[in-house]
This record gives structure tokens, sequence and C-alpha cells, in this order.
């Protein structure tokens, strides 16, 4: 029998950007401006997807590491990292088709947030298909 580790609640990266966004977006949709540089390259609703993937994202993988049943802990984790991919490859995206050169580097930075939260993902993914196949073996 393979042995599963569940490691997702030991990452400090993860836990992180994971709190991250959970404390931004609940600050933008509480109220608080983007940058106004950022606010002008944007149409008003991009802000509103980014700001509600960063905060149920975030609160999804919070969430994640109090729960104790490694499978359903997984499950939200998964969840989450759906946000933590797609949050920041959208906000890429529009900077590079709204921006400049400028912001190259953020674009940057976000694709490789994206392909970070992608490759745990698979992680994930990988973690549960090891508890599912362990459990049918003991149960």
């Amino acid at each position: 029998m393979t042995p599963v580790v569940v490691t997702g609640r030991h990452r400090p990266h993860e836990v992180m950007f994971l709190v991250f966004s959970l404390l931004i977006g609940a600050a933008f949709v509480a109220g608080l401006k983007p940058p106004g540089t950022v606010e002008q390259l944007m149409p008003a609703w991009i802000h509103w997807v980014w700001y509600g993937l960063l905060l149920a994202s975030g609160c999804a993988g919070v969430v994640s590491f109090a729960r104790r049943d490694p499978y359903r802990a997984l499950t939200l984790e998964r969840a989450a990292m759906w946000g933590q991919i797609v949050a920041p490859l959208v906000y890429a995206v529009v900077l590079l088709a709204y921006g400049h050169q400028r912001v190259a580097f953020v674009a940057g930075f976000m694709f490789a947030w994206s392909a970070a939260s992608a490759w745990r993902l698979w992680q994930v993914n990988r973690e549960i298909t090891a508890l599912a196949r362990a459990s049918e073996v003991t149960g």
C-alpha cells in the first residue's frame, strides 16, 4: 500500500498567498481603492472579477488548512487553487491587453503565481486520487 502524505498545509508560501488573497480580496470588496494607475488601465468589471476570485479562493484555502479530514481539506484546497490560477491569469492578461511595457514585470509575476497554483492543483489532484485508492483498499 502506498503511504499518503498530505503536505498542503505545511507550505508557507501557499499559506501566504492564500491569506494575502483573502485579506486583499476582502479589503477591495469592502471599498479599498486599487492604485490609480492600475484602476485607470482596466475596466471596472475586471476589478470585481479579480476581487471576487481573490476573496473566494482565499477563504476556501484558509478554511482548508483548518480541516482535519484530509479528503475534505484537499477538496477545499483544490477549489482554492482554481481561483488562485484564474485570478492572477485574468489580471495578467488584462494588464497586457490594456497596458504597455511597464506592466511586463507585474504580468510576469502574475503568470508565475498562476503557474505555481496550477502545479499545486496537480499535486492536490494526485493526493486526492491516492486517498481514494487507499480508502478503497482499506474500506
